[in-house]
């Protein structure tokens, strides 16, 4: 799964939230605390945990937008995202939960947004937070295997 993007394979960087509950407001207001201009991933896929205590099974799976992109297949700079230093144009996409611990629906859901962004991007090359960058040793905690 591979595709050029400006000289670079175009590269999909999942992440964990690191938190057992949440959706892309919530990560949207952790993001703004940080100083930053709004939430740093472009899609966010739920667990169905919407806060401490409040399960809702509809949103198990669930994805949301984060910064948006346009349909041309390039990533211009107010696309840009800010998940993974060095790499924020590339897609970063948030799993909702603690590293390696995610439903099956959200694992279904990260696939589809994989064929949608390789109907986007032609190819794209799937990796994980830790992958690039030696601080977050557990992030995304996937098995990638899933994906291929």
């Amino acid at each position: 799964m591979r595709s050029v993007h400006k000289g670079r394979i175009m590269k999909v960087i999942y992440h964990c939230s690191e938190s057992p509950y949440g959706n892309a407001a919530m990560i949207t207001k952790w993001h703004l605390q940080r100083g930053w201009r709004t939430i740093g991933y472009h899609y966010v896929i739920l667990n169905g945990w919407l806060d401490s205590g409040m399960y809702n099974r509809a949103f198990d799976g669930h994805l949301e937008t984060g910064r948006p992109l346009d349909d041309n297949g390039i990533i211009e700079p107010d696309e840009a995202g800010a998940h993974t230093r060095g790499w924020n144009d590339c897609i970063g996409v948030c799993l909702i939960g603690m590293s390696g611990q995610f439903s099956d629906k959200q694992i279904s859901t990260a696939r589809r947004v994989n064929n949608l962004l390789i109907g986007q991007f032609q190819e794209i090359e799937i990796g994980q937070h830790s992958d690039y960058d030696p601080r977050k040793p557990h992030c995304a905690g996937l098995d990638l295997s899933v994906f291929y």
